[in-house]
């Protein structure tokens, strides 16, 4: 080899190394660009996917008050019918809840004792 084939080889060398130094600073460069969109985008839909998981968890809430008070409304009908409709259950309403007799009759109430 002479001087200007040595010489040649070592341009060559290194402008082989350097396009190699460029392209991996321009992956690194590449990928904390993206990485930096990604952690934006995070960052400005947090708070919007708390709140949604918030209204959630109100939603589930609102539904079982809703099925409760369904519940009680069946119940508070139920009534109201048996009121309206059963003689029978008006009386026994009627003597217990009102301490309500009959014309003649003598109620002996037992109460236990709680301990």
């Amino acid at each position: 080899m002479n001087f200007f084939e040595e010489e040649d080889y070592t341009v060559r060398r290194r402008r082989r190394n350097e396009p190699d130094f460029w392209h991996r600073i321009n992956k690194v460069l590449t990928a904390l660009v993206v990485l930096g969109v990604f952690l934006g985008i995070g960052v400005m839909f947090y708070p919007v996917w708390h709140k949604q998981q918030d209204m959630r968890a109100r939603v589930a809430t609102l539904t079982q008050e809703k099925e409760e008070k369904t519940a009680q409304l069946a119940s508070a009908r139920r009534e109201l019918d048996l009121l309206k409709n059963d003689p029978e259950y008006l009386e026994t309403i009627a003597r217990d809840r009102l301490n309500m007799m009959k014309p003649g009759e003598t109620i002996f109430r037992v109460e236990i004792p709680r301990s």
